[in-house]
């Protein structure tokens, strides 16, 4: 029973923060699914102004590592857009705003890959790749809470 032993370990507040992490994977997960893709940038593309709110590096990475820590068990979750909008979501309760983008690119067969990426700043929280290989298809700052 590695993963308990490896929860128990943590202190409170990331106990905290990967539970709130598994919640937010599972809702965004369910959201994404009753929302089709052409309506996504209405539904998850809130834009407010990016220089509000704080960017405590500490909360940023605790937030990265509660969503690592959920996905091991989360079913279904580990595609890239419950993890962006499972981050932004905690980030936005904690009055950090981030850049939630959707981007995609031609696989080596020629078919579109979607992709979803979440920053703060330049710290990323989300979806680590190589933007410049990445035509937009949304991008947004998110609203703090």
């Amino acid at each position: 029973m590695p993963r308990l032993d490896n929860f128990i370990a943590l202190d409170g507040a990331d106990k905290l923060a990967s539970l709130e992490a598994f919640g937010l994977l599972l809702y965004a997960k369910f959201a994404i699914a009753r929302v089709p893709p052409t309506r996504w940038r209405s539904h998850f593309m809130t834009v407010a102004p990016a220089e509000s709110g704080s960017r405590d590096i500490a909360t940023i990475r605790r937030v990265r590592l509660a969503i690592l820590r959920a996905l091991s068990l989360t079913v279904g979750a580990d595609n890239c857009l419950p993890q962006a909008l499972a981050a932004r979501w905690m980030l936005e309760r904690r009055g950090i705003p981030a850049n939630l983008f959707i981007g995609t690119q031609c696989d080596a067969e020629g078919k579109p890959r979607i992709h979803a990426w979440l920053k703060v700043g330049d710290e990323w929280v989300t979806g680590l790749c190589d933007e410049a290989r990445y035509t937009l298809i949304a991008s947004g700052d998110a609203e703090t809470a």
